[in-house]
């Protein structure tokens, strides 16, 4: 398919913008918090919420295949006769050219594929629950991504009002089925520290019986 260099220029001018669109709307995914987090914190990217990044980047994402389409279609003899060139000259250099992009997607699925098992691992792992009559208190991990408040309270055998109240002395306010993963984001806690607060609280309320 023949094609006017102001065609070529035109369809490659687009690629590169919704490119960047992608790779922003991405990012902006790939650092949300979960859904339920994203709406009760009112999370947003750039000025766009959960919801609109994904919207936006599924388009996106529709838009670029038929760019990518119509540019194979004017360039795609230009593209065989360059690859003919590049195996005449140096084999080497143009397996590496094949190759070397192969083993970046391969790379990018695997790394992807990491990232989604190991949700996935946390989501099905299943903890001991704390024994409420030990002196010890010890939040794990996922306590700190799933229980809510009044769970917490549960787990340790202590009163969730009693929890609720020693958390508002301390500046945070917080209901009984609030996620503690909510509490951190919505007040940018640090998880440690948060954790290391709950525990102490937990632990002054069993020392008071409460």
């Amino acid at each position: 398919m023949k094609a006017s260099a102001l065609l070529r220029g035109v369809v490659d001018l687009l690629l590169l913008i919704v490119f960047v669109a992608i790779a922003i709307t991405g990012i902006g995914l790939y650092l949300a918090p979960s859904g339920r987090i994203a709406h009760s914190i009112g999370w947003t990217f750039m000025g766009m919420d959960k919801d609109t990044l994904t919207n936006v980047h599924t388009y996106l994402g529709f838009v670029m295949i038929g760019l990518v389409a119509v540019h194979l279609a004017v360039g795609f003899k230009s593209m065989l006769v360059m690859l003919k060139s590049a195996f005449r000259g140096s084999k080497v250099k143009a397996a590496a050219g094949l190759v070397i992009p192969l083993l970046l997607i391969a790379a990018g699925y695997g790394a992807f594929s990491a990232y989604t098992g190991e949700e996935e691992s946390h989501e099905s792992y299943y903890e001991e629950p704390a024994d409420s009559t030990n002196s010890t208190v010890y939040i794990t991990g996922t306590m700190m991504k799933y229980y809510t408040v009044q769970e917490l309270a549960e787990e340790f055998g202590v009163s969730t009002d009693a929890l609720i109240e020693k958390l508002k002395e301390r500046g945070i306010e917080a209901t009984p089925d609030e996620k503690l993963i909510e509490i951190e984001y919505k007040y940018g806690l640090d998880r440690e520290e948060f954790k290391a607060m709950l525990e102490e609280i937990i632990t002054e309320l069993r020392g008071d019986g409460r």
